[in-house]
């Protein structure tokens, strides 16, 4: 008998304690094109700004290139890129290539102005001016919504076309850096990745198309930091993730909320278009399976900065019921008032905001040794001052690495908040302000996931590395509008890494009620029960005493939040299950 305010539950038939063993597949998200009536609302291009000197010189030689996305007559969502007639003749294609390249790495607007990018062109033998430009010209594809999982799968079925075998497809996927090619009606897959010793190899994989169509899967494992690219035939490649700091990493990984392609129109040719049927994304399932939240956008401001450039978009982000991380600047808080200190205080203890640590200086700046000393004494300070153990962390103008990162995590349980698996997912957007604004305002309209921060949010127009006031506000409803919550870096990380330290124990099930026991990582996790609901189901926290609200999923499987440590009983509608 399980009692709780004024009801009880009752085991019906004799049960027994059962493992929590796999039950095929779950799926997360699933589109098929082919169904859709329209282009869906978490699909979206996104563009880099594009209207500098250097954009208008590249458009005159190569032609003006444009973009669009669309459902076609053959129910595929197409990704089309166009490329205008060219003032310059083909044949000077490669004198131009060379006379721009020379100038990119010594441009100092907003191209990609360092040696990564070139060491990535040369060893897939990409022309570079091409591979920096062409993206501010005509946009990256972003599909959003996807699952922040450790571990899950990613199943795509998708064509090319175009008129030169020299144009192709970037894919990025979490952690992955992928090349489509078109060669004999085959799509051929290049996947990218640094080795140890930091150099950049590839493995390839050819899937055959079938159907106008090719299908192939790919698994992202966070644990071994690797992903698995699968062929309908059986095939198999596996390769790190692109980056070694990301591989590095001394915690699980999660994937992103999202993917990306983009196109690149190369040698003679006028057009690339992507067409793809379908994509889902699936993990293992379990009769309890612990899986992410779409519906959790991490954020947070450095400083921060003093109250009458931050007060009022904390207090707009409070009235929402969404918070965030503050990541305190240790200068900074030596500077507030008492009067200052303790509201900022009250933010973390009555508004749930958590703390982070601001390093007031460039860790890069230092030897190892000394910048593990000023990590110690920063991470003392702001606990000292604000009362709470900092749960993550980042430095002065982002000037950190993996080697921080490690000891940050080994020696004081904080999470890095940069690297490719943080605010530089995707290199310019981390940060949302004013110059990202164009980026982020159809970003946030499609409800995309990727962490996030800011300085100041009060002043309109915003100062340099802030955002404005109204397009604060404008960002804040987007996602309310999405059903989407904003919170804290910890309180994601901790929702999307239960995917793996989540467990179950004491399982026991009927025909009529399942029993559990939840144990996580500290922090709350999402579960979905493989059970068919009905009517009546009710679910109850035997530990706190309370019933609990859950979705009932178009399997009629259930999902709810669970905490640690607590005990529930499902308990089912007998005549529907």
């Amino acid at each position: 008998m399980f009692i709780g305010g004024t009801e009880a539950f009752s085991c019906k038939d004799t049960s027994k304690v059962h493992e929590n063993i796999n039950q095929g597949i779950l799926t997360l998200f699933s589109q098929n094109y082919s169904k859709s009536k329209s282009v869906p609302k978490n699909v979206f291009i996104a563009k880099l700004q594009g209207n500098k000197i250097y954009d208008k010189l590249y458009s005159v030689i190569y032609g003006m290139l444009k973009s669009e996305i669309s459902l076609n007559t053959s129910k595929a969502l197409q990704y089309k890129v166009r490329r205008d007639s060219c003032s310059c003749p083909y044949s000077l294609f490669p004198v131009a290539d060379t006379v721009l390249e020379s100038g990119v790495n010594g441009y100092t607007a907003d191209l990609v102005k360092s040696s990564e990018t070139y060491r990535f062109c040369d060893a897939a033998s990409i022309p570079l001016v091409h591979y920096t430009e062409q993206p501010r010209q005509i946009g990256s594809l972003y599909i959003c919504r996807f699952v922040p999982m450790v571990k899950c799968t990613y199943q795509i079925s998708i064509d090319l076309k175009m008129d030169d075998p020299q144009s192709f497809v970037e894919l990025n996927t979490p952690g992955s850096k992928l090349i489509l090619h078109k060669i004999n009606n085959n799509i051929i897959l290049e996947s990218y990745f640094k080795d140890p010793s930091g150099n950049i190899r590839c493995e390839s994989i050819s899937f055959e198309n079938t159907g106008e169509r090719s299908n192939f899967a790919i698994m992202f494992d966070g644990q071994n930091k690797t992903n698995t690219i699968f062929a309908k035939d059986g095939n198999c490649i596996v390769t790190p993730f692109y980056n070694t700091d990301r591989q590095r990493l001394p915690y699980v990984d999660i994937s992103n909320g999202y993917i990306k392609l983009t196109s690149f129109v190369l040698g003679k040719g006028t057009y690339l278009d992507v067409d793809i049927y379908s994509i889902s994304q699936i993990v293992d399932r379990k009769l309890i399976t612990a899986i992410g939240s779409n519906r959790m956008l991490p954020f947070g401001i450095d400083g921060p900065h003093f109250r009458n450039t931050t007060e009022q978009g904390i207090r707009y982000l409070n009235s929402k019921k969404n918070k965030g991380t503050i990541w305190f600047d240790i200068e900074l808080l030596e500077q507030y008032s008492e009067e200052d200190r303790e509201y900022l205080r009250s933010l973390v203890i009555n508004e749930s905001w958590d703390v982070g640590v601001h390093y007031s200086k460039e860790l890069n700046s230092f030897p190892l040794e000394q910048a593990y000393k000023i990590m110690n004494e920063g991470y003392l300070y702001v606990y000292e001052i604000i009362g709470r153990k900092p749960t993550s962390w980042c430095s002065m103008r982002n000037r950190d690495n993996i080697l921080h990162a490690r000891y940050a995590y080994e020696n004081l349980g904080m999470l890095w908040r940069n690297g490719d698996s943080g605010i530089h997912t995707e290199k310019y957007i981390g940060s949302l302000e004013d110059n990202t604004w164009e980026w982020w305002e159809t970003a946030s309209i499609a409800g995309i996931v990727h962490p996030v921060f800011t300085h100041e949010l009060d002043l309109d127009p915003a100062v340099k590395y802030s955002i404005s006031r109204s397009k604060f506000r404008n960002w804040v409803d987007n996602y309310e509008s999405n059903n989407m919550s904003i919170v804290s870096f910890h309180e994601y990380d901790q929702v999307s890494r239960n995917t793996y330290d989540a467990s179950f124990e004491n399982l026991q099930y009927t025909e009529n009620s399942v029993l559990f026991d939840a144990h996580t990582n500290g922090g709350i996790a999402f579960v979905n029960v493989n059970v068919k609901a009905g009517r009546d189901t009710q679910i109850y926290d035997n530990t706190s005493g309370k019933f609990l609200d859950y979705d009932i999923e178009q399997d009629n499987s259930i999902t709810f939040w669970v905490e640690n440590n607590h005990s529930y009983i499902i308990e089912l509608n007998s005549a529907e299950y």
